[in-house]
């Protein structure tokens, strides 16, 4: 056994929030309840400002929530550079020549870690800490891979988040309070919903579709769907902006830091979440959601997708499962029959019985950045 007390993550942003949204959550999480001492490196530093306003997107360094921030920029020297005993390469980006080369003139070669994208697929459980060895150096990096089952590395999720999350759920007073931070006040007959998307969503389908019915508010980030919001506005979508049609009314928010997130996912009967971190929020939410996927070449996100419905729905009555598979069929591709709201009204409470159950049987498979400490620990 090796005691791991430091760690490296270095994050290149691709996928807008998602990937700079799990390293921040995972830095923390290593920070605050591994007790290692983090650093992470990030090449687009403006993008996690979006979502810690007191980080200063100029700045080489700085600290924030418990951890270093460095920038990290392609074609920097880092001849200087001093390995963690854990070293993290967010989502297969390519580390510097350099930082390989100091790795591997440690006495100790730090652990090296791909940590992959969630995936659901099957082929996933077989690949969960796979080793491949340098070519020329005495390195080896892993393969960790996030998933849905015991043969993975699980999820990230912080020890204070299911009471964090119940005292809010269970109190109305406290689910209030908060909404009321954002200047949102919601009727007791309303459905609150929460939209953070992908500017390809079928938003308009989405809107025309709740127009009926009980009546719904709708919640949206500032700069999520822009277009399509400013349509039923008839205004900019502006934070404060508001508009009914119908029984929908549609209210634009502050774009909302990471806890603050979590809060809102919180309160909402149904959220529409998109990418790698806001699904992993929403399967923590307890409530019902609708996954958007991050666009991949030739289509090899739907496969992505229906792994996950095979997973998610397994253990569903298969009505609910089918409404479930065909909203978001459609939410992905934009094809099919449109977005049945009536359905989907009627499922809200069987959905939120089974993301209580859903999340607890994903908590049972461990926690990944536990997971991945004690897998470092083992690395000879």
């Amino acid at each position: 056994m090796r005691s791991v007390g430091s760690a490296d993550i270095f994050c290149e942003v691709i996928d807008n929030f998602g990937d700079i949204g799990v390293c921040w959550r995972l830095a923390r999480q290593l920070a605050q309840q591994e007790k290692l001492s983090v650093t992470l490196w990030v090449n687009d530093l403006a993008r996690l400002k979006h979502l810690r306003p007191a980080i200063d997107a100029r700045a080489l360094r700085q600290q924030s929530d418990g951890f270093a921030v460095r920038d990290w920029q392609a074609g920097a020297d880092y001849t200087d550079y001093q390995p963690a005993e854990l070293v993290i390469e967010a989502f297969g980006c390519k580390l510097p020549e350099q930082v390989v080369q100091a790795m591997a003139q440690q006495a100790l070669p730090p652990v090296w870690i791909n940590l992959e994208y969630l995936s659901a697929e099957v082929w996933v459980d077989g690949c969960h800490r796979l080793s491949s060895p340098h070519r020329t150096l005495p390195l080896t990096k892993y393969f960790y891979f996030p998933g849905f089952s015991e043969l993975t590395g699980g999820l990230l999720k912080e020890p204070w988040l299911d009471a964090s999350r119940s005292a809010l759920q269970q109190d109305e007073a406290v689910r209030a309070a908060f909404l009321q931070s954002l200047h949102v006040s919601v009727a007791s007959d309303t459905a609150l919903v929460s939209l953070f998307c992908y500017p390809s969503a079928p938003v308009d389908a989405l809107f025309a579709a709740m127009q009926s019915g009980g009546p719904v508010l709708c919640l949206v980030p500032q700069g999520v769907a822009a277009e399509a919001v400013s349509r039923f506005l008839q205004q900019p979508a502006l934070a404060g902006a508001r508009a009914t049609h119908g029984q929908l009314s549609v209210a634009v928010i502050p774009f909302l830091e990471p806890d603050d997130y979590d809060r809102l996912l919180w309160c909402c009967d149904l959220n529409f979440v998109r990418g790698e971190d806001s699904l992993v929020r929403a399967n923590w939410s307890g409530r019902p959601f609708v996954w958007q996927l991050y666009a991949q070449e030739e289509n090899a996100h739907f496969d992505k997708l229906g792994a996950f419905l095979s997973r998610y729905t397994a253990a569903m009555p298969a009505p609910l499962a089918t409404t479930v598979e065909r909203c978001w069929h459609f939410w992905n591709a934009a094809e099919g029959a449109g977005f049945d709201w009536p359905a989907w009204s009627a499922s809200l409470l069987p959905l939120r019985a089974h993301n209580a159950s859903w999340g607890a049987q994903l908590a049972a498979h461990g926690e990944l950045a536990r997971g991945l400490v004690e897998f470092a620990g083992k690395i000879g």
